[in-house]
């Protein structure tokens, strides 16, 4: 190939690796000898804790060689940008997406003709609207943590990470299904509740991965582990819960009303249920289907829950570590929040100028990625 090649025995994209990766991590850090390549590109989200490195020592490109792939690394921006305009020769490798469409295809594991379509309905739910929802909601979520963290006392039980976690969840089972949650510290003792949509589509987050492994169908027959048995209710409860609100969505929608604003309100309304078996001039689909529907949902929760919460987690900690930057965003939010009572913040009137803010998020999540990481197969 003519670039630096490292070989491992295993492929980063192999979903039974990343299940047991941590276990066998274990092990190996107990012996006395390190195994080099595969210490270093062996690990889940190795390019994290590398970063530049692998670039620095072997160039701005070189190759991860494993059984099954060749992951070329570039680094060099006339390169990338002949990539991107080159589409027809890089396409994304959907077979290594499939383990996502565990409710039904999405726009990762959908080839390029169909992508399109796709990338066209699920944008429909982001605009100006939903995101004034979201800033509502973040805010509520937010008051309730801060509350929360205020009464804690000082043995140092509480978690930064599974906080931020759970205020991510909240705010996108509210996008999802337009019902508040209760925010619930670590800290607190949380008693047992009913299956709602909220619980559901947290175990079901929560076990991402191992649904990947194995189907939702395999872990509906008898005899498996209790374990696995929760996890299959929790997948078919959220599935019933979307089906639910695909049931009401079409309804509003068949009698001319409004929807509920949420995510499957959106998707609906975009793609129009009426339509979904209607073919354009080249004879495919315009709409999506009902299975494409739920794919798309569990993908966008599934894209935007751990990303949110350790973006929240990491940017709190960092603020901690550097004060100087604390007090540099304290000052804009107290210039632009006139008004302690965060309830009679406007999103229309505040958001937009909250430019220290913005530059700060940018810049951490630039820097707790350690890089971009994309996946193109050469044809």
């Amino acid at each position: 190939m003519g670039v630096p090649l490292i070989v491992v025995p295993v492929s980063p994209v192999n979903v039974l690796w990343m299940l047991v990766e941590p276990l066998v991590f274990r092990i190996l850090d107990s012996l006395p000898f390190r195994f080099k390549s595969f210490d270093r590109y062996g690990r889940r989200g190795w390019h994290f804790i590398d970063k530049s490195a692998s670039h620095i020592e072997y160039g701005n490109a070189w190759a991860l060689v494993t059984p099954c792939e060749i992951f070329l690394s570039i680094c060099d921006p006339n390169a990338i940008n002949e990539i991107f305009a080159r589409r027809p020769d890089f396409e994304r490798p959907v077979q290594l997406y499939q383990p996502l469409a565990v409710y039904g295809p999405n726009v990762i594991t959908v080839r390029w003709e169909d992508w399109q379509r796709h990338r066209k309905i699920i944008a429909a739910p982001f605009n100006e609207k939903m995101n004034k929802f979201v800033w509502s909601e973040s805010l509520c979520q937010a008051r309730d943590m801060i509350q929360a963290w205020t009464r804690c006392d000082q043995s140092g039980n509480g978690d930064v990470a599974k906080d931020t976690r759970t205020l991510s969840l909240n705010v996108l089972a509210a996008t999802g299904f337009q019902k508040s949650y209760r925010f619930r510290a670590c800290t607190e003792t949380v008693q047992e509740e009913g299956r709602n949509y909220r619980e559901s589509l947290a175990t079901t987050l929560d076990n991402a991965i191992f649904l990947m492994l194995f189907s939702p169908k395999l872990l509906a027959i008898p005899l498996i582990p209790k374990s696995w048995a929760r996890i299959g209710q929790a997948t078919k409860d959220f599935k019933e819960y979307m089906m639910d609100m695909f049931s009401e969505e079409k309804r509003l929608l068949a009698a001319g009303k409004t929807g509920t604003g949420n995510l499957m309100s959106s998707m609906v309304r975009a793609t129009g249920v009426e339509q979904q078996s209607s073919k354009d001039k080249a004879g495919r689909p315009q709409g999506l289907t009902i299975n494409e529907i739920l794919g798309n949902i569990f993908l966008i929760n599934f894209a935007g829950h751990d990303t949110t919460a350790n973006t929240l987690a990491y940017s709190m900690l960092l603020l901690a570590a550097y004060p100087e930057v604390q007090d540099w965003i304290g000052e804009e939010v107290r210039s632009i929040f006139e008004d302690s009572n965060s309830e009679t913040w406007d999103y229309e009137k505040l958001f937009s100028r909250l430019k220290r803010c913005h530059a700060v998020l940018v810049r951490i999540a630039s820097v707790q990625k350690g890089g971009l990481l994309l996946t193109f197969r050469l044809n």
